[in-house]
Parts: structure tokens; C-alpha cells; sequence
């Protein structure tokens, strides 16, 4: 018997497909569990984000007076470069910021969702041992039949 209660010689009769999604359940339980432990912190680091958004709009006078600074010296100049690339990639790092500030909403729907997804194997493990119990009662009520047929004038003997 499996572990479900279904003989095993039952299993194999299951699709391919049905049999490769269920071995894969744990996993992705297991999967979403950690992703859940990893995000708990994503609600800090949108915080920290919205601290550097409003950082970040300081930057242009800054540079105008890094910019008066530079002029004087050579050393300044590769300061400014870094300065307008790390300002430039602000308005992705908000960007991302957003997509972050979903992040826990859709892993609650996920979430939701297998849970719902587990729901459903739970019934088609019952149904499964509803119709192997309804097999094995007609393997037991055609056995009297099939031992008729066999005495049946001119059936060949085994």
C-alpha cells in the first residue's frame, strides 16, 4: 500500500503527469516556506528604499556644486562620473522598490494557492481509493462469472 492507502500496482496505472505532480508537492511546499522566511524582511529594505528615493533628489544641487568643485580638480572629476552613474541607476533601484512592495502579496496568493492545490490531491487521493475499492468489488463479482464461462462447452482450457 502507498501512502495514500493506494496499492501500489494502482500508482503505475496513474498518468506519468499526475504521478510527477504529486512527487513534486513537498518540494514546493518546502520551496515556499523558505521563500516566505527570506521575505520577511522586504518590508524593511521598501522603507530603506523610500530613505534613499528622497535622498536621491538632493543629488542634482549636489552635483551642480561637485561640478564647480571638479573644475578645480582633476581628482574630482572621477568622483562626479560615479556620482551621475549612481544617480542614474536611482530611478531603477525605486523601480525595483515597487516590485518589492508586491512581493508579499503575491506570495500570500501563492500561498493561498497551494493550499487550495493541496485541497484538491486530498480529493483526488479519496476519489482514487473510491474507485479502487469500486475495482476490487467488481473484480470480486465477476470472478463466479468467469469461472461459469470457463466450463461453457467448447472454451479452451489454459
Amino acid at each position: 500500500m502507498g501512502r495514500f492507502g493506494i496499492p501500489f500496482d494502482r500508482i503505475s496505472a496513474l498518468p506519468s503527469d499526475v504521478v510527477e505532480a504529486l512527487r513534486t508537492l513537498p518540494r514546493i511546499v518546502e520551496n515556499t516556506r523558505r521563500i516566505e522566511e527570506h521575505t520577511t524582511a522586504l518590508a524593511d529594505v521598501a522603507r530603506s528604499l523610500e530613505g534613499v528615493k528622497a535622498d536621491t533628489e538632493a543629488l542634482p544641487p549636489v552635483r551642480e556644486n561637485m561640478a564647480r568643485v571638479a573644475e578645480a580638480t582633476s581628482v574630482l572629476h572621477g568622483m562626479d562620473r560615479r556620482m551621475a552613474t549612481i544617480e542614474e541607476a536611482m530611478p531603477l533601484l525605486v523601480e525595483v522598490q515597487k516590485h518589492l512592495a508586491l512581493l508579499p502579496e503575491t506570495m500570500e496568493r501563492l500561498d493561498d494557492r497551494m493550499e487550495s492545490l493541496s485541497g484538491l490531491v486530498e480529493k483526488m487521493r479519496v476519489a482514487l481509493e473510491t474507485l479502487n475499492q469500486s475495482v476490487d468489488t467488481l473484480e470480486q463479482s465477476i470472478e463466479p462469472m468467469g469461472r461459469l464461462a470457463s466450463r461453457v462447452p467448447g472454451q479452451r482450457k489454459p
